[in-house]
């Protein structure tokens, strides 16, 4: 079994929602940390063309990350600019740095 690395990039007003969404699902973790950026829609003539989101990092079993993926796209969606990405990457290796062992997703 292996591991995939969600992050999403969502708007603050979203954050509530989505820990509950995560909590139902059993998602055994996730980290959080305020981002500034921007993307296709920046604002050049503001003085501060940044805006401000959310990063949302999950490390997830590959069996369940498609039902992490939709419940991120479901409770994040909008139709305003801005609302967010979501990108899924492979993991190659996993350590708890307390222990020196590798993870094996699916065993504690």
């Amino acid at each position: 079994m292996s591991l995939k690395y969600v992050v999403a990039i969502i708007r603050p007003d979203v954050l509530d929602a989505l820990e509950a969404r995560f909590e139902s699902l059993q998602v055994p973790g996730m980290t959080v940390t305020k981002a500034k950026g921007f993307g296709k829609y920046a604002n050049f003539f503001s003085k501060d063309h940044l805006t401000e989101h959310i990063k949302v990092e999950v490390f997830i079993e590959e069996s369940r990350a498609d039902t992490v993926i939709g419940a991120i796209r479901d409770v994040a969606h909008s139709d305003v600019p801005g609302a967010g990405i979501v990108a899924v990457l492979p993991v190659e290796q996993f350590f708890h740095l307390r222990t020196h062992s590798e993870v094996v997703p699916g065993k504690s």
